[in-house]
């Protein structure tokens, strides 16, 4: 850290606002994400009342289960980007 400070001349207060920001930038990101795995897993229940309401006769039951499953891949997905962040 030494090294860039002299190579970029940049202070220490300089450097703690910029990790400052990381962490600003962390915490939207996080929040984003997390509102996003919210609207999924209403989204994902919704469906299950409407498959657990009408059964296999409607004419969607297929199509619910299949947004189900790619819903539930798109929270594994977007909690895995979360765990790196």
């Amino acid at each position: 850290m030494s090294s860039d400070k002299k190579l970029f001349c940049i202070s220490e207060d300089q450097i703690a606002e910029m990790e400052d920001g990381l962490d600003l930038d962390k915490m939207r990101a996080f929040d984003k994400h997390n509102s996003d795995i919210e609207t999924m897993t209403l989204c994902k229940a919704g469906l299950n009342m409407y498959i657990k309401r009408f059964g296999k006769e409607s004419n969607i039951y297929e199509k619910c289960k299949e947004l189900i499953v790619e819903l539930d891949n798109n929270i594994k997905h977007t909690q895995n980007y979360m765990d790196v962040l």
